[in-house]
C-alpha cells in the first residue's frame, strides 16, 4: 500500500508540472522577426528560420508610388505620359538607378529564396534585397533582321540578306547608391564591349545628380540617345547617324547628370571607345566633349511637350584621309549609302542639334536637325598628296528628321521622362496573358546634306512602319523604305534610287 501511495503521490506531481507548462503563452515566429530562446530547446529540429527585420531603403524625399502598394493586373489603363507607368523599363543603355527602377509598375511574379526576392519580369529573373538596396541581373538583346532591296539601277545593290543587328550579354546591378553595367556584343562573331561604367546618384533637394565613368553611350539627340532595341524603326533617324562624332557611339570618358522633375542636363568627356585601335597603338585619342539638355514645358493628362537641345566638339587625333558612309537602308545594305569623302583629315569639328518632341493621347510626333562643322587640317600627317588641294578648307553637314506614330492599341508612347528618350512601352494586352499586343503604325522623312564639303552628297529617305509588340520586351518591325541619294565620290556616283523591305524580331531580357 505505501508503495502504491507514492506513485500515485508521484503521478500527481508530474499531472501539476504538465498543467503549468500547458498554462504558459504559445510562441509563434513571424515572417518577419522571430525570438530567439535564452536556452536552446530541447529538441531544435521542430524549429525552422524565418527571415530577419526589414529596414526599408530609399533615397532622400522618394515616396512609394501607388503602384507598388497594390498589385498591377492587366489590362492596363492608358497611363499619362511621362510617367514611369507609361514605361515598363529603363532604356536600354541605363544604368538601374536606386529609386527610379523601383517607380516603375511591374506585374512581374515573385520568389523568395533565402532571403532573397526574385523578380520574373523579362524571362530571366533580378535578384534582389526585399527593401531594393542591392539587386543583380544578367541583360542582353537579341535583334535578327532580314532586308530586301529593289529598284536600284545598280543591280549589285538591289540585294537580300540577314543580319544579327545586335547578340548582347551582360550584367547590371546596383548596390544603395552606387549602380553598374557591363555588356558586350557577339553579333559580328567577335566580342565587342558596349556599355561598361559604373554610377554614383544622390539626392540633392529632390534633383537627383548621376557620376558615371567608364565606356559611355553617347547622350545626343533623341533619337541618338536611344538604344537600338528601343527605336521605332529598324535603325535611328539620318539626324542621329549623320551628325556623329569621330570616334562613334561610345567614348571611355566621364559624364554628369543632373535630373529634376521636367528637365535634365548631362555633360560628358570622353576620349576614343575601349575597342578602338588605340588599345594597341601609341597615338592619342579623339577628345571629345558633349552636353544635352531637355525640358518639358507642357505635362497633362493626355499630353506632352519635349524640347531639346544637344552639341558637341571634338579635338581629332591626326589620321589618315577623312571619309564616312551613311546606310540609307538600315543594315542589311551597307552598299547603298550615302559617301562623304575621302577628304583630307579633320582637325576638329563642331555640331549641334535641337528635338522638338509632343504626345497627344496615343500618338507622338517628333522633329530633330542637326549640323556639324568640319573644319580640315592645313598640313597631311603622311606623304601622299592625294585631295592636297581640299588642305585648310572646313564645310557643314546637316540632317533633318520628321516622324509621327500612333498606338492603334491605345497605349502611352513609351517616353521616358526623367532623360527624355525612349524606352519599353506598357502593354495593355500582352500576348502572354490571352491579349492581341500593342501594334503601332509609324512614319518618317530624312534628309541630309553634305554638299557644302568636298566631295559631298545628298539624300533623302521616307519609312512607313510597323511595331507588333508581343510583350513589353519582345516585338516584331516591319519596315518599308524609299531612298533617294546623289554621290560625288565612291563606287556608286550620280544619283541613285531603291527601295527596301526590312523585317526584324528583336527581345530584350
Amino acid at each position: 500500500m505505501r508503495l502504491v501511495r507514492l506513485q500515485s503521490q508521484q503521478i500527481h506531481e508530474l499531472q501539476t508540472r504538465l498543467s503549468k507548462v500547458e498554462k504558459q503563452p504559445n510562441i509563434h515566429p513571424n515572417k518577419t522577426s522571430m525570438k530567439v530562446a535564452s536556452k536552446a530547446p530541447a529538441h531544435p529540429y521542430h524549429h525552422t528560420l524565418q527571415a530577419g527585420p526589414v529596414e526599408p531603403v530609399k533615397f532622400s524625399g522618394d515616396e512609394t508610388t501607388s503602384f507598388q502598394k497594390n498589385n498591377v493586373t492587366y489590362p492596363l489603363k492608358p497611363a499619362p505620359p511621362g510617367t514611369y507607368a507609361a514605361v515598363s523599363d529603363i532604356p536600354n543603355n541605363a544604368s538601374p538607378v536606386m529609386g527610379v527602377t523601383s517607380q516603375i509598375p511591374s506585374n512581374s511574379s515573385t520568389t523568395s529564396i533565402g532571403g532573397l526576392v526574385l523578380k520574373w519580369g523579362q524571362g530571366l529573373p533580378t535578384f534582389a534585397t526585399p527593401d531594393d538596396a542591392y539587386s543583380f541581373k544578367v541583360r542582353g538583346r537579341v535583334l535578327a533582321d532580314y532586308g530586301a532591296t529593289f529598284g536600284s539601277r545598280y543591280r549589285d545593290l538591289n540585294v537580300s540578306r540577314t543580319i544579327m543587328r545586335a547578340a548582347r550579354l551582360g550584367v547590371e546591378g546596383h548596390a544603395r547608391q552606387l549602380s553598374w553595367v557591363f555588356e558586350a556584343d557577339f553579333a559580328d562573331n567577335k566580342p565587342e564591349v558596349m556599355s561598361a561604367f559604373m554610377m554614383w546618384s544622390q539626392k540633392v533637394q529632390k534633383k537627383t545628380l548621376d557620376f558615371a565613368l567608364g565606356n559611355i553611350f553617347n547622350e545626343r539627340g533623341f533619337d541618338g540617345s536611344t538604344g537600338s532595341a528601343q527605336t521605332v524603326f529598324l535603325d535611328r533617324d539620318l539626324v542621329a547617324n549623320t551628325i556623329l562624332p569621330a570616334r562613334g557611339w561610345y567614348g571611355v570618358g566621364g559624364m554628369f547628370k543632373a535630373v529634376g522633375k521636367d528637365w535634365h542636363v548631362a555633360a560628358q568627356i570622353s576620349g576614343d571607345n575601349v575597342n578602338s585601335a588605340n588599345a594597341t597603338t601609341n597615338v592619342r585619342d579623339n577628345l571629345t566633349y558633349m552636353a544635352r539638355a531637355h525640358y518639358i514645358p507642357w505635362r497633362g493628362k493626355n499630353s506632352l511637350i519635349h524640347l531639346g537641345l544637344w552639341g558637341f566638339y571634338e579635338d581629332v587625333k591626326p589620321a589618315a584621309n577623312f571619309s564616312q558612309r551613311l546606310r540609307l537602308l538600315a543594315r542589311t545594305n551597307d552598299a547603298f549609302s550615302m559617301q562623304l569623302g575621302p577628304v583630307v583629315p579633320i582637325s576638329n569639328s563642331l555640331a549641334g542639334g535641337v528635338e522638338l518632341f509632343g504626345i497627344w493621347k496615343s500618338s507622338w510626333i517628333l522633329f530633330e536637325y542637326g549640323a556639324r562643322h568640319l573644319q580640315f587640317r592645313d598640313t597631311l600627317p603622311v606623304t601622299s598628296q592625294e585631295n592636297i588641294s581640299d588642305l585648310g578648307k572646313s564645310g557643314t553637314i546637316q540632317a533633318l528628321s520628321a516622324q509621327a506614330g500612333l498606338f492603334l492599341t491605345g497605349e502611352t508612347p513609351n517616353y521616358f521622362a526623367r532623360t527624355g528618350m525612349w524606352s519599353s512601352p506598357r502593354l495593355l494586352h500582352p500576348v502572354i496573358d490571352g491579349g492581341w499586343g500593342a501594334w503601332e503604325l509609324s512614319g518618317r522623312w530624312d534628309w541630309a546634306n553634305s554638299s557644302r564639303i568636298p566631295s559631298g552628297a545628298e539624300a533623302w529617305t521616307a519609312t512607313l512602319g510597323l511595331n507588333w509588340y508581343l510583350l513589353s520586351f519582345a516585338r516584331l518591325t516591319l519596315n518599308y523604305t524609299r531612298a533617294q541619294v546623289t554621290n560625288k565620290s565612291g563606287n556608286y556616283i550620280g544619283n541613285n534610287s531603291g527601295n527596301s523591305i526590312g523585317l526584324r524580331s528583336g527581345i530584350t531580357f
